[in-house]
C-alpha cells in the first residue's frame, strides 16, 4: 500500500462507503438495521435517562400526561399537526405537477456564453498570455491589496513523482484560449 504524503489523508478511505453500488433491497436492509440498533442502543440508556429524569423532576410529567390523562388533548392537536401538514405537502405537490404541466418538453435555460482569457483579462487589467500561464499550473500564490485586487500571483512548483519537470503530468489546455 503507498504511504501517503506528509500533511495528507491516507491514500484510501478505512470505510468503503458506496451504497450507489447497492440493489434498493440492500439499501433498505442497511437503513433498516441501522433504525434497529440506533433503537436498541437508546433503549438500553433508558434506565440512566430515566434515573436523570427523576433527577430533574420528570415524575410530574408522569404525573400529568399519564395519571392525569393530559396525553389527550396532545393526541388531538397531533391530529391536527397531521391535517396541516398533509394540506402542506399536498399544496406542494399540486404546484409540482402544475409546473410539471405547464413547462414540459419546453426547455427555457440558456447555455453560459464562452467566456474568451481576453476577456477576462481585460476584467481583471491583466495579460491575456500571463492568465493562460496562470490557468496552466497547478499551483499558484496569489497576493491580493486591501481592496481585493491581485498584487502579484507566483507559480508554486509541484514536487515531482517521477516525471520529468515541474509541472509533469499537470496536462496540456486543448482549448483555444477560452475559459469553461
Amino acid at each position: 500500500m503507498e504511504k501517503p504524503r506528509p500533511g495528507t489523508a491516507s491514500p484510501r478511505p478505512l470505510i468503503i462507503e458506496r451504497p450507489d453500488l447497492q440493489s434498493r433491497p440492500q439499501r433498505v436492509a442497511s437503513a433498516t438495521l441501522t433504525a434497529f440498533f440506533w433503537a436498541l442502543w437508546v433503549y438500553l440508556w433508558l434506565p440512566v435517562l430515566a434515573l436523570v429524569g427523576w433527577w430533574f423532576g420528570a415524575t410530574r410529567f408522569y404525573d400529568e400526561m399519564v395519571r392525569q390523562e393530559g396525553y389527550r388533548p396532545l393526541v388531538e392537536m397531533l391530529g391536527w399537526y397531521a391535517i396541516c401538514i398533509g394540506l402542506l405537502a399536498g399544496s406542494l405537490i399540486l404546484w409540482a405537477l402544475y409546473n410539471l404541466g405547464r413547462f414540459r418538453g419546453r426547455e427555457r435555460r440558456k447555455a453560459r456564453p464562452v467566456v474568451l482569457v481576453s476577456q477576462v483579462a481585460a476584467r481583471a487589467g491583466l495579460d491575456a498570455d500571463q492568465l493562460l500561464a496562470w490557468h496552466r499550473a497547478r499551483i499558484l500564490h496569489v497576493t491580493h491589496d486591501d481592496d481585493g485586487r491581485i498584487v502579484s500571483v507566483t507559480p508554486v512548483p509541484v514536487p515531482d513523482a517521477g516525471g520529468t519537470g515541474e509541472n509533469a503530468g499537470a496536462g496540456t489546455v486543448s482549448r483555444s484560449r477560452t475559459l469553461a
